[in-house]
């Protein structure tokens, strides 16, 4: 098993780029410029007791924010951990799992620990390869799509999405993490496909990376098993009164989403200024072809992007995340200049 590559912290960065830690800039983790909460905005919490581990407060919240039945919402720490629940509750040992390639890493990560042969299905020219991508799914015990995909930002019309589900008797997770920044969900689908769940996550439109929280919908039968595998305090009630806190101001959130989808087509335009070939994007990133080297130069810089390893279908490519106007000129530039 290949364990997830974890990012350096930006202290370490800045001590090796010898620069200031406050001139550190993320363009790695797709994580959000601005907060969508703050400590100071909470009441006092008591601290010294377990959270409610029915989490009502914060589904009654996802529930007014989805349009899904409370029941159906399933809460974990960060979209990770109900990736991690998904395949403990569905993936035994020599299960097909079925994923595109490249795709989100994690898919694959918690697949093996929980014993899946995993299907990795190659894209061609970086898209989803629809029909090799269907007759795997059919096999399939689990079935991993990420709308948009990441890191390729490639976004599935919810037709496809539908095609998939038809296709298979196995679990699709559809992972929703940029759903904020795409517009299209397949929420509206769970009513008709039991073998649906969405995987959304807080960390990105909602600014809260650093206090994890993601979520699940799906219907009652996946919903009851994502429960009997999920540990009875998953989060705490500080990340609980946090994650409610932000869901209630979602006129922000949805004006700082569009600020960002705006600083995105301004980022695109700049780049393919330059010379760089970028993809086109549904979510908060850029993925752009600019060499090997690219990523090590911006990092004595101070400008961490996400690189890929030899070998990868995108190899030769860095995954840029959209942050404000200033600091992708300062990005801009130093590829400019290099």
């Amino acid at each position: 098993m290949q364990p997830y590559e974890w990012e350096p912290p930006s202290a370490r960065i800045a001590q090796n780029a010898g620069v200031p830690e406050e001139d550190v800039i993320r363009f790695d983790t797709n994580t959000a410029p601005w907060p969508g909460a703050a400590l100071a905005d909470l009441p006092s919490l008591t601290l010294n007791e377990y959270p409610d581990t029915s989490y009502a407060t914060l589904t009654d919240a996802l529930h007014a924010y989805t349009g899904v039945a409370a029941n159906w919402i399933t809460v974990g720490a960060g979209a990770d951990e109900i990736l991690d629940l998904l395949a403990k509750g569905f993936i035994g040992s020599g299960d097909p799992v079925v994923l595109s390639r490249p795709t989100y890493a994690m898919f694959r990560i918690v697949s093996e620990i929980a014993g899946g042969r995993v299907i990795a299905v190659p894209t061609v020219g970086l898209q989803l390869d629809l029909d090799p991508f269907l007759r795997a799914a059919r096999e399939a015990r689990l079935t991993w799509l990420c709308n948009p995909n990441n890191p390729t930002g490639e976004l599935q019309a919810l037709p496809m999405v539908e095609r998939v589900l038809a296709a298979t008797d196995g679990i699709v997770a559809v992972d929703e993490a940029y759903f904020e920044f795409s517009g299209v969900t397949a929420a509206a689908l769970i009513p008709r496909f039991e073998n649906l769940v969405i995987v959304r996550t807080l960390s990105k439109a909602f600014g809260l990376a650093g206090v994890r929280v993601g979520y699940a919908l799906a219907g009652p039968a996946i919903s009851d098993t994502l429960r009997r595998v999920r540990p009875p305090g998953s989060i705490s009630v500080v990340s609980e009164a946090l994650a409610v806190r932000a869901l209630s101001d979602q006129p922000g959130m949805r004006r700082r989403v569009a600020q960002i989808i705006e600083a995105r087509q301004a980022l695109r335009d700049d780049l393919s200024r330059i010379g760089l070939e970028v993809l086109s994007s549904a979510g908060n990133f850029l993925l752009v072809r600019a060499g090997r080297d690219v990523s090590s130069m911006l990092l004595r810089r101070g400008l961490v992007v996400r690189s890929f390893p030899a070998g990868s279908p995108v190899d030769g490519y860095i995954r840029i995340t959209v942050r404000t106007p200033e600091a992708n000129a300062r990005l801009v530039q130093a590829l400019r200049d290099r």
